[in-house]
């Protein structure tokens, strides 16, 4: 019995220990929170606890912002040349060639102009070459196809009075075929010949201000023939004989556009001849030719 009695006071100092522990744990937690809230108070920041894991609610699956569909890549940008109002062109200008003579002669007479009383030849065989001895019309045909080539190329329609050698279509006819074919200019592409071999150069026929039938165009007329005629003496060298005036000329006189007529040689003078047929020289008044239409337009704007 005495054994029992000292182990149950045992356990009584054990409990007694444990509950003084248990005390003092709890005054320093006090303590220690009351000096927290303390600090806090000071500091101004308010302590919200920590709560447990079964606590926190659910978390929520926070959407991303919608976001707007990727464009696909977009080319760079070329830049598209405007066309330029080509200074004569854009398509829209359209240039009547006569290529002159023509195979068949035409000895018939035909009015000067409508409805004149004076008459001229219908169409003849023109200038024979002192170098090839061929036909002004063997030669007028190949250069005016490279002409409207080249005006092609530069953006202009070109209506051709004929294409081919044995045609049989008067000065006159021509002239009107070029009115009807919705043209803004005629030119007609001829070579001259002399009695006098010395003869050469290059000149230009326009109506005159007083010609009857086509004297209202002069100032076209004069304009247009004195670009291509300044654009040929520059690139070719060769004698200005300037723009000339003759309302005996059926070319002239029948047509209702801005027209004309262009000697661009003498086949009887031998050194211009030959460069008549030479290709380099050739190259040389197409581009001439092609200028002087540009400037002419350009001055129209």
């Amino acid at each position: 019995m005495k054994q029992l009695s000292n182990l149950t006071k045992i356990m009584f100092c054990l409990i007694a220990v444990l509950l003084v522990i248990t005390v003092m744990l709890g005054i320093a937690t006090a303590v220690k929170d009351s000096k927290d809230k303390q600090e806090n108070a000071q500091s101004g920041t308010t302590v919200t606890p920590i709560p447990t894991p079964s606590a926190l609610p659910e978390a929520t699956e926070i959407p991303e912002p919608e976001r707007e569909p990727e464009q696909a890549e977009q080319p760079e940008a070329t830049s598209t040349p405007v066309p330029t109002e080509k200074p004569a062109a854009s398509g829209s200008r359209r240039i009547a060639l006569d290529p002159g003579q023509q195979k068949n002669a035409m000895t018939e007479d035909e009015p000067v102009g409508p409805g004149a009383s004076a008459m001229v030849d219908k169409m003849s065989y023109g200038a024979t070459s002192t170098t090839t001895g061929k036909r002004e019309y063997e030669w007028t045909l190949p250069f005016t196809l490279k002409l409207k080539e080249e005006l092609t190329a530069r953006g202009y329609e070109v209506f051709l009075t004929r294409e081919e050698a044995e045609v049989t279509i008067s000065n006159a006819e021509r002239a009107r075929m070029a009115n009807e074919s919705g043209a803004d200019i005629y030119l007609s592409i001829q070579a001259d010949a002399a009695a006098s071999t010395e003869a050469h150069g290059i000149y230009a026929q326009i109506p005159s201000q007083g010609n009857v039938y086509s004297g209202d165009m002069y100032e076209e007329c004069r304009s247009l023939a004195k670009e291509i005629q300044n654009a040929l003496i520059k690139e070719t060298g060769a004698k200005d004989r300037g723009v000339q005036e003759n309302d005996k000329v059926a070319a002239l006189n029948y047509s209702e556009i801005p027209v004309a007529v262009f000697q661009l040689g003498f086949m009887s003078n031998v050194e211009e001849d030959t460069k008549l047929w030479s290709e380099d020289y050739q190259n040389k008044m197409v581009k001439a030719i092609c200028d002087g239409i540009d400037a002419y337009f350009g001055n129209q704007e």
